[in-house]
């Protein structure tokens, strides 16, 4: 089997330097995959910009085979629907305002 290296540049470049073996180039898409969706979770969960992730996946040579790129992003919209009339009571508008910071 082949040794190919997964290289991930998420704002600093992280070499892969030690890679794993596979058998084909199927097995090697799916564990990219599979290692950028767990990256990708653990980030947006703790608000970190992936807005330009990258992978490149190399051989033994220093050839690249995969590259796996991505961008991501995540948006709070709130909608107010108000049975006043009144849309600038100035109890809404203070509520939104306490609301909005911690949505951000």
């Amino acid at each position: 089997m082949a040794r190919y290296f997964f290289n991930v540049h998420d704002g600093i470049s992280i070499p892969n330097t030690v890679g794993s073996e596979h058998p084909d180039l199927q097995s090697v898409r799916s564990e990219a995959v599979e290692t950028i969706a767990d990256r990708l979770r653990g980030a947006l969960v703790n608000k970190a910009d992936v807005s330009a992730w990258l992978m490149n996946v190399t051989d033994e040579q220093g050839v690249t085979v995969i590259v796996l790129s991505f961008t991501a992003a995540v948006q709070i919209v709130i909608r107010c629907t108000l049975l006043s009339r009144n849309r600038t009571h100035p109890r809404i508008v203070k509520t939104a305002q306490k609301i909005w910071p911690l949505l951000a």
